[in-house]
């Protein structure tokens, strides 16, 4: 790593270390407006990410909303952002008790009639609401859950974050990993929760599928451990409330697309996937990782990448 971008990420770290330090002072719901107030900062100085979720805001609502609005629902994202790195950053020094009465799980019994049924369960999110906050909901509910992970760009700041998941016991199945696909199928067998997030463009084995009727590479993963396993596959969703309260929602178990032709079930069933995922974001479009570059990928591109490697 060069010398300068390992500095910057220090700063960052530094920075993160210092904002829990000081927030963890303040009473929680307090700590969390001071966390959308750096929210609403972070969109007026970091003009690339601005930049990037404007962008992104206008592939999916372009035709439907101005640019005011795009400009708004954008804002609103930074300051939700922001509330969300708060609530992640101090989670372990909120009580069980405390995290269980901001938040209320709907379609819990999905998750109970699969356990009774002794099978393995299969749960798809995006990065939309805050996730972390729900693996943690839902683990101290005594579901033991695993998270398949992309690891973050900076180990140090990706051993916080598998750190606090620890500490819920959720094990991190850091993807691409030489034990990864061994855990992953230990999971399976030994019929718990396997958790995967599907929504974003990273380099994985994937497939193009429509996203905001736009061509989207899009992690293939799931619908491959779906297809696979037989485990009982269910969309899941978190979603930021008035007050800064949650509700997760479990939904009905999806009965996937098998056609007998693999290449085209996996396909099938990731757009399946992606339009829930799709229709959550349009019903919270200030909740979604709109900075992220969720159609950086093109189908030629990835041709030329193959035919390159």
């Amino acid at each position: 790593m060069k010398g300068s971008k390992r500095l910057t990420r220090s700063i960052v770290l530094f920075l993160l270390k210092t904002i829990s330090g000081i927030t963890r002072l303040m009473p929680w719901r307090f700590s969390v407006q001071i966390g959308g107030l750096l929210g609403i900062l972070a969109f007026y100085v970091l003009g690339r990410e601005r930049k990037r979720s404007f962008e992104g805001l206008r592939i999916a609502f372009g035709n439907e909303k101005s640019d005011r609005a795009l400009t708004e629902i954008s804002r609103k994202n930074f300051c939700n952002l922001g509330k969300g790195l708060i609530e992640i950053l101090n989670l372990k020094s909120l009580k069980n008790s405390r995290l269980e009465s901001l938040i209320t799980i709907e379609g819990e019994e999905y998750l109970k009639e699969a356990q009774a049924a002794g099978n393995s369960i299969i749960l798809i999110t995006g990065h939309i609401g805050n996730w972390e906050l729900m693996a943690a909901a839902l683990s101290i509910q005594g579901y033991r859950l695993h998270v398949i992970a992309t690891p973050l760009y900076d180990p140090r700041i990706d051993e916080v974050v598998v750190q606090l998941r620890a500490g819920y016991n959720i094990e991190t199945i850091s993807r691409g990993t030489p034990s990864s696909s061994r855990k992953i199928l230990n999971v399976l067998r030994s019929k718990e929760i396997l958790g995967l997030l599907i929504d974003q463009d990273t380099k994985v084995d994937g497939v193009f599928v429509n996203f905001f009727n736009r061509k989207a590479h899009t992690p293939a993963g799931a619908a491959q451990l779906a297809l696979r396993s037989d485990a009982t596959t269910m969309m899941c969703f978190v979603t930021r409330l008035p007050g800064d309260r949650h509700r997760i929602t479990i939904e009905k178990p999806m009965r996937l697309y098998r056609s007998g032709d693999r290449i085209k079930d996996i396909e099938a069933n990731t757009a399946m996937f992606t339009s829930r995922i799709e229709k959550h974001i349009k019903e919270y479009p200030d909740q979604w990782v709109w900075m992220h570059r969720r159609w950086k990928t093109q189908p030629q591109e990835a041709v030329s990448t193959r035919e390159d490697g």
